[in-house]
């Protein structure tokens, strides 16, 4: 059902990946609740919660955000977005079942579009749509809104953000840390920061809808140590959170002083246990091909190419039919390239390193978005970054960070 597309007239109109037709039409009851919103009964019985996550797990153009609400025990929202041309967000408000869509929004190559099956679910449907940064999804106290916290589909990497990642902290020796409170958090940054004065703000971090997974590697003999979150993935019921310890004295020249290098980043909040891995992985020498936000590729985009003829065919969507493509020995080596689409100048990617394990390739893809207070110009770019590594046959997975700008 979630991969249907829905109808508009005699336009077909893809408004959200993996989620549209089979809407259920049939009339809601109109009664009056909560702030004078008109909601019904859809049609008998209870959603079974596990239903839903079944066909959102994995959903694509869901890999920024990909939520899901039970309200009143009656209904099931679907929030999510995701890097896809045409297509980057959708909403969906569904009763007993993921085939009794309701009402449902998302972009589309025609612009934003919503339709609703029943218009007495518009109401409600509306006021969720205005208001999906709020707990309560703007309904107020005369409605129950529980979130629903799941894991994506088996080995599919989970968005984080970084929230701290410093050389020196007051956490002296190694742990693994999971927060999901407030006083948690401030507890842990108190301590991480004892010996600074004065004591840098607390990061804000909403606890309603995020949790903390970090890393702190204790006294190290040398600054030279970085500890760094490579991923955080689905695997075998539980959020899997790698991680990695790298010397870089071949690169960098340190400070011979014990450092204390660290890492926390917020994930969406689960219930699943959570299980930290250290990586032995080897990090590939990376040729940056292209840096900037002058990309042509008006889409979001991670690209693998192994051979000459598609290297050229992306350059040339890259840089413009006439752009002579850089010198690449595909013998040798591949090219891996990410690609935001139309972004704020204020936002950027890069690949910030490639990693190479007994089984796979990680790409480590840093996002950088403006923080509070940054003004920004009103000037749409596309961000990219195309680098050569050496070759290798290995699948390739990506890892995606989000950092903020100050």
């Amino acid at each position: 059902m979630f991969d249907r597309v829905l109808m508009a007239g005699a336009t077909a109109c893809a408004l959200l990946a993996g989620c549209g037709g089979g809407a259920d039409s049939a009339a809601l009851g109109n009664q009056q609740s909560g702030q004078g919103i008109a909601v019904g009964e859809p049609n008998g019985g209870v959603p079974v919660v596990s239903e839903f996550v079944k066909e959102v797990q994995g959903a694509p153009c869901a890999g920024e955000r990909n939520r899901l609400f039970l309200v009143d025990s009656k209904y099931v929202v679907w929030d999510r977005a995701g890097q896809c041309a045409d297509n980057a967000w959708g909403l969906v408000l569904m009763g007993p079942t993921p085939q009794a869509v309701l009402c449902s929004a998302g972009d589309s190559i025609a612009g934003p579009q919503t339709t609703c099956a029943d218009e007495s679910a518009r109401p409600l449907f509306l006021t969720i749509q205005k208001n999906l940064d709020k707990a309560d999804l703007g309904l107020g106290s005369g409605h129950k809104v529980e979130p629903v916290r799941f894991l994506p589909k088996d080995g599919e990497p989970v968005a984080f953000r970084s929230v701290a990642k410093e050389a020196f902290s007051g956490v002296g020796a190694a742990r693994e840390v999971v927060i999901k409170d407030q006083a948690a958090w401030s507890a842990l940054w108190a301590e991480h920061t004892r010996n600074r004065t004065p004591a840098p703000p607390l990061p804000e971090v909403d606890f309603a809808s995020q949790m903390l997974v970090g890393v702190f590697s204790g006294d190290r003999g040398n600054g030279c140590i970085e500890t760094s979150v490579l991923r955080t993935v689905a695997r075998g019921g539980k959020l899997v959170v790698e991680y990695e310890e790298r010397d870089i004295t071949a690169v960098a020249i340190c400070m011979a002083v014990v450092s204390q290098p660290m890492q926390v980043v917020a994930v969406d909040r689960i219930d699943e246990k959570v299980e930290f891995v250290k990586v032995a992985s080897g990090s590939l020498a990376l040729r940056t091909l292209d840096h900037g936000n002058a990309s042509l590729v008006a889409s979001p985009r991670k690209v693998v190419v192994r051979d000459e003829a598609a290297f050229r065919a992306l350059w040339a969507e890259h840089a413009g039919p006439e752009a002579k493509a850089p010198a690449v020995d595909f013998a040798s080596q591949m090219v891996i390239g990410v690609f935001l689409g139309p972004r704020s100048t204020c936002y950027g990617t890069s690949i910030e390193q490639v990693s190479r394990s007994a089984d796979h390739i990680t790409v480590h893809q840093v996002n950088t978005e403006p923080g509070p207070g940054i003004a920004c110009i009103a000037l749409v770019g596309h961000p990219a970054h195309l680098v050569a590594v050496e070759r290798s046959e290995l699948p390739v997975e990506f890892a995606e960070e989000t950092r903020t700008t100050r």
